[in-house]
């Protein structure tokens, strides 16, 4: 209770470390108190040490000074085993950022305050401003300020790197989010607790991946009884938790309080009174905060519903290790491990041996959406938890996980996935580049969209949607699980602090294959979930996507509300929407149409400059992803600068090429599929000849779902490429052919009464992008020669009437052969074609018999 704090706080993610330890600040603030001759705020020693000896013995950590401190505070301070947080004041309500006197005099206060402590071990961070004033804050302008902030806290880092750094803000600055922090501090008074949680996750949500605490809370007992206070500061301590938050400060130790140079009287916030006798708040919180730093306090968990956590590996050996002794460790008192071998080839099996505990299933290499499936297969428990073999979990994942599950009508629930601190420079551009994955919130607390490295979903909703889709082998499955359990009604929930440490790849090639893998799941996704994919070929999400720089000054300004005259209580920080001309900019088909641009500017020199033009578009959005990129501080280097902008240049190119590559490559029926014939039995007659329109008479009931069957059997059997309608499109299938040509298919049945159906089939020619794309580049060559010389050339257009020629014969045939396959399907089932000549009369019989 009385031992000095050892070791520095680290800032770690969400949370604090004090070694391998986590440290939950219990903080409080003290004074300021009438000055003594001296100019301190914090009374004599005598008293503070009798504070400081209570203030420890009742649970608390931690405690907030609102001036710099003389060094014998701090010294007692180490004697009671309680740390310091430092607010260091300054003229703040005054026009600070027009005068450079008055902005050196800030600095030069800063810098001396932390200079005068520098190294002293019960510093637990500093705080380098409290609550400006929102109507300065806009007089001066928001980036003004923010970065005037960010100035004073390199320079104090630079002065003393051993302690944390950050600033004190308030609801009306939400707005106010220095980036070089290493923490952020609130001060949030609502007295509503439904109102406060929601408030606490919106503000996880913009601090995004590190430490959230609170730096005042309380109530008045002059004007509430301290009943009132002790029951809200008991449901303040479970919120905090219940939404992951690094700790909390409460406001105050005591009902003595000097500010605005006089003692103020008419209020009592303290938890002990000004002759230091304790409130019911203070026995409350004892109770609640416990004693020991390192425990995270937890709250009671209604349910505890058993888990089992599904790891799929394929050659991961090198981060598997990690991965089952982080899971190993977890704080939950119910769950099992599943490791689900996908076919490794290197030592996974030997390292699944060291881990008794872990019950080790293998396969055959069958691609990631089996591998999960088999996983839940052999799982036992109510939830499905699921993280990769390159992740490391936090002791309180599943905790966090099942928390937020548990709390409302949820069928699955995620959390961030946060890069560990890299080991090489490259690593920490690749972790800071574009394109990994993120997750996707409709609010604070609902998700669109949660990466497969941190999802968990009750037994009973991954048995609805009927698990993975096997066709995704290496990404893409997540999404397409989300999006069904969404479409069937089913919410998602996110827990901000339900952390698992994923290792973002570790060399440039690596990063280009994850890429390609993403560009490939895309491509089959946007096959199945059209209505969610832009002309692009890039998924449209309808939420916030998190994981990238989002608040920027350079490009994607933030929108703030400031309320009429920036009096506002609470002035709210919006990003700006996922751009859509950025997205257009930095596509692949963007960067094509330059080439072509730079190509025939070759011919026309007044398209010279057009091509330039949008290069520099495309430049401009990769150099404002390299302004806002947050990189390692110990990476952060003008090189590391530059290969992020190659990064966010090269990226999307990588995935749209892929995505092309793969929508070539598996949307296109092999050729041999295409010139084989269905064996029909010779016909009786001839069949008439109809090249769009096919019917088809049935007695028996038999209707366009029947056919429709039939027809998905032959295309599986025959190894056809196709898609069915997801409910999005205007036709029922669409059946791949070659580079030039798909087919798409209709259909629609007359019930003429007794079981009589006429099912009718249209069938109709779509165009390939590659299709368009070179009948584009080979027109634009005739105009140009046509306005160039006033005629065309015919060794120009014989090659292209011949391609033309080609082009319609690959179509027809196959037409041809797609009306053999239902001609044939319709016979398999006894449905019997019609002539389009007698459509309008009496049907009759004239299929093959």
């Amino acid at each position: 209770m009385s031992a000095s704090p050892a070791e520095p706080i680290r800032a770690v993610a969400k949370f604090f470390f004090e070694g391998e330890r986590k440290f939950f600040v219990k903080g409080v603030t003290y004074g300021p108190f009438k000055p003594d001759a001296l100019g301190n705020y914090l009374g004599t020693q005598d008293q503070a040490a009798r504070d400081l000896a209570q203030i420890r013995a009742s649970g608390f950590n931690v405690v907030r000074v609102y001036h710099c401190p003389p060094r014998w505070f701090l010294d007692r301070c180490a004697e009671a085993g309680v740390r310091a947080l430092i607010t260091l004041p300054w003229a703040k309500h005054i026009e600070f950022l027009r005068e450079r006197s008055a902005r050196n005099e800030i600095t030069r206060s800063v810098s001396d305050a932390i200079k005068m402590h520098a190294g002293h071990p019960a510093i637990f961070a500093y705080l380098v401003g409290n609550e400006i004033a929102p109507q300065m804050v806009r007089w001066l302008g928001v980036r003004r300020v923010t970065e005037f902030i960010e100035h004073l806290i390199a320079l104090g880092r630079g002065l003393d790197p051993r302690v944390l750094f950050s600033y004190a803000t308030y609801p009306p600055t939400e707005f106010l989010l220095p980036q070089n922090v290493d923490f952020f501090c609130f001060n949030v008074y609502l007295h509503k607790q439904r109102d406060f949680e929601r408030y606490l996750f919106r503000l996880q949500n913009l601090v995004e991946e590190r430490p959230l605490i609170l730096g005042e809370f309380g109530m008045d007992t002059i004007r509430h009884s301290q009943d009132e206070q002790a029951e809200m500061l008991s449901w303040h301590v479970d919120s905090v938790i219940k939404c992951g938050l690094a700790g909390t400060v409460f406001f105050s130790w005591t009902d003595e309080w000097y500010t605005g140079e006089q003692e103020v009287t008419d209020w009592a916030f303290g938890l002990v009174t000004r002759d230091r006798q304790p409130k019911k708040a203070l026995h409350a919180l004892r109770e609640k905060l416990g004693q020991d730093d390192a425990v995270l306090p937890h709250r009671h968990l209604n349910q505890t519903p058993s888990v089992s956590v599904i790891v799929c590996s394929y050659n991961a050996g090198a981060t598997l290790r990690s991965c089952l002794e982080s899971l190993g460790k977890i704080d939950y008192p119910k769950f099992e491990i599943v490791l689900v071998d996908d076919g490794s080839t290197d030592n996974t099996a030997q390292i699944a041996a060291g881990f008794p505990n872990v019950r080790y299933v293998h396969q055959p290499n069958r691609g990631l959406s089996v591998a999960r499936n088999t996983g839940a297969t052999a799982a036992r428990g109510e939830v499905f938890a699921y993280t990769d073999a390159d992740c490391m979990a936090d002791v309180d994942w599943l905790y966090y996980l099942i928390g937020t599950l548990t709390n409302g009508d949820f069928a699955g629930v995620g959390g961030p996935n946060v890069p560990p601190p890299a080991k090489t420079w490259i690593q920490a551009c690749v972790a800071a580049a574009p394109g990994g994955p993120s997750h996707v919130l409709l609010t604070d607390t609902v998700a669109e969209h949660i990466p497969g490295c941190n999802m968990a979903f009750w037994r009973w909703a991954f048995e609805n949607v009927g698990g993975f889709d096997p066709e995704y082998h290496a990404a893409g499955d997540d999404v397409d699980f989300c999006w069904r359990l969404q479409q069937g009604g089913g919410v998602i929930a996110f827990s901000p602090t339900a952390i698992v440490w994923h290792h973002r790849r570790f060399t440039l090639r690596a990063f280009r294959k994850q890429q390609e893998g993403y560009g490939e799941a895309e491509s089959l996704l946007r096959f199945k979930h059209l209505v969610f994919f832009g002309p692009t070929g890039t998924a449209k999400w309808r939420g916030q996507i998190y994981g990238t720089p989002r608040f920027s000054w350079f490009l994607g300004r933030p929108i703030i509300y400031h309320g009429i005259f920036a009096d506002g209580f609470f002035q709210s920080i919006y990003p700006t929407p996922q751009s859509e001309v950025a997205a257009y900019l930095s596509s692949i088909e963007w960067f094509a149409l330059t080439i072509f641009l730079f190509g025939a500017g070759v011919f026309v020199p007044p398209l010279r400059i057009v091509p330039y033009l949008m290069l520099g578009g495309t430049l401009c959005v990769a150099l404002s992803y390299m302004v806002r990129a947050r990189i390692e501080p110990r990476f952060d280097t003008i090189h590391s600068r530059l290969l992020v902008m190659l990064l966010a240049f090269a990226q999307p190119l990588v995935r749209g090429w892929s995505r092309y590559f793969t929508w070539l490559h598996f949307k296109r029926t092999p050729g041999s599929v295409i010139s084989q014939h269905e064996k029909l039995p010779p016909p009786g007659k001839k069949i008439g000849r109809s090249w769009g329109r096919l019917a088809y008479w049935n007695e028996e009931g038999k209707d366009r779902h029947s056919l429709l069957r039939e027809i998905f059997t032959l295309l599986d059997q025959e190894n056809w490429r196709y898609s069915i309608d997801t409910g999005w499109q205007e036709w029922d299938i669409q059946i791949y052919g070659n580079f030039w040509w798909s087919i798409i298919l209709r259909t629609v049945t007359e019930y003429h009464g007794g079981g009589k159906c006429l099912t009718r089939v249209q069938l109709r020619y779509r165009y390939v992008t590659t299709t368009v794309i070179v009948n584009l580049i080979v027109l634009t060559l005739f105009i140009y020669h046509f306005l160039k010389t006033g005629h065309v050339q015919l060794f120009f257009a014989i090659p292209y009437a011949l391609f033309a020629l080609f082009l319609f014969l690959r179509a027809r045939r196959l037409k041809t052969r797609v009306r053999e396959l239902v001609d044939f399907a319709a016979y398999r089932i006894n449905m019997n074609r019609i002539l389009r000549s007698r459509l309008r009369g009496n049907p009759t019989a004239d299929a093959p018999k």
